[in-house]
């Protein structure tokens, strides 16, 4: 089987210095464009050897998809400035050292993945449902959870946030049709934070819809975001978005409905949980939590529309970077604290077929490098790597 990946040409350049930082694929200059040209490069199915506990702290990235054999699907982060890449097989990357640490096969399409002390969670889709699967460090599988069987007759629908871990890798929370869960991985006791048959809610809203929940302050919180109604019921008024926080142990239930803002999905980063709004009703604004605190906040980007062809938060929760396709694509990148824009960079490429779909963008805070994949989706296409620098 012939394997191919398509990077820009100066890409290549990059790869052979073996280093992001200082020669890159594309200036990390605010307002630089990169033309991204096919040119196809042959792999070999053997992985480098490669020890693990050499990893350092990364204060370079490198991303060289020549280590993956078959077509690049998508990253996810791993810590630590490294991510999973899922090709014909599922590859542990460091980007500090450009080396392979692990690989296994793919045990879903497409996974949401979090480090935990001592290994990983993966969880997505599979052919039964909602699964979750524990490695350790080195991607050797410890556990695999069939969610909706575990929750004997309620399910996991929601692909992302269905599924968190505490960074303890002591317990899983669900979020599900019926409610949300408390999974202890050491007991095997499951717990229910939230019924929907007894009206889980406050005095003032009723949740009728819980679609992703994550850890917060240090584990003793679980963060959750869904729909509601009002109460008393206002006739002809439609569900809403909201977000709230619930204890571990079930108490200090809290629910807040965000203004004129109904929210997409929950993107979890290491400081701080992230909500795009549909894109339908983007309005240029992206609200965002405190893991630590709890605390919701507001970061307002450069232009009225923008968010609805993706927001991207970074692996650590300092950056944030939207897409803006119209005929190419715009990248920017901003800092989350001070709101201020890092970076503008422009992809184009020949083909417009790359920029029909959203792209998939990983920001890596250590190295503030972006790594961005088009055509990753599409069966149809080659994959498109481009990286850039932001930020001082």
């Amino acid at each position: 089987m012939k394997k191919i990946f398509c990077i820009t040409l100066a890409l290549i350049s990059a790869l052979t210095l073996s280093a992001c930082n200082g020669t890159s694929a594309s200036s990390e200059t605010a307002g630089t464009t990169s033309n991204l040209s096919v040119m196809p490069l042959s792999l070999s199915d053997s992985l480098p050897e490669q020890n693990p506990s050499q990893a350092a702290a990364p204060t370079k990235c490198v991303f060289n998809p020549t280590l993956f054999a078959g077509k690049l699907k998508s990253c996810a982060y791993a810590g630590d400035g490294k991510l999973f890449v899922l090709a014909d097989k599922l590859y542990l990357y460091d980007t500090g050292t450009s080396s392979v640490l692990a690989a296994t096969e793919a045990p879903l399409r497409d996974f949401e993945a979090q480090a935990i002390d001592g290994g990983y969670v993966l969880s997505g889709m599979g052919d039964s449902g909602m699964m979750a699967y524990i490695y350790d460090s080195s991607l050797s599988l410890n556990k695999e959870i069939a969610v909706n069987e575990l929750l004997q007759g309620d399910f996991v629908v929601s692909e992302t946030g269905g599924v968190a871990a505490s960074t303890d890798g002591k317990k899983l929370t669900f979020a599900a049709l019926g409610g949300l869960y408390l999974y202890d991985l050491e007991s095997g006791s499951l717990t229910t934070l939230l019924n929907m048959a007894q009206n889980a809610g406050t005095a003032s809203i009723s949740i009728s819809m819980l679609n992703g929940a994550a850890f917060a302050q240090d584990n003793s919180q679980i963060v959750f975001y869904g729909s509601g109604n009002a109460i008393p019921a206002v006739d002809g008024k439609e569900d809403f978005s909201i977000h709230g926080s619930i204890a571990v142990d079930g108490s200090g239930l809290k629910i807040a409905k965000p203004s004129n803002y109904e929210m997409e999905e929950m993107q979890s980063s290491v400081s701080r949980l992230f909500f795009p709004q549909t894109f339908t009703q983007a309005n240029g604004t992206l609200l965002w939590i405190d893991r630590a605190t709890g605390s919701a906040n507001t970061l307002s980007f450069s232009a009225n529309g923008e968010g609805k062809d993706g927001v991207y938060g970074s692996e650590q929760g300092n950056y944030v970077a939207t897409a803006v396709l119209d005929g190419s694509l715009t990248v920017r990148v901003y800092d989350v604290v001070s709101g201020e824009l890092a970076a503008t960079e422009v992809i184009e490429n020949s083909d417009p077929a790359y920029f029909y779909r959203i792209p998939r963008i990983y920001l890596l805070d250590g190295t503030k490098t972006a790594v961005v994949l088009l055509g990753g989706s599409i069966s149809e296409l080659d994959t498109l790597v481009s990286t850039f620098e932001f930020g001082a």
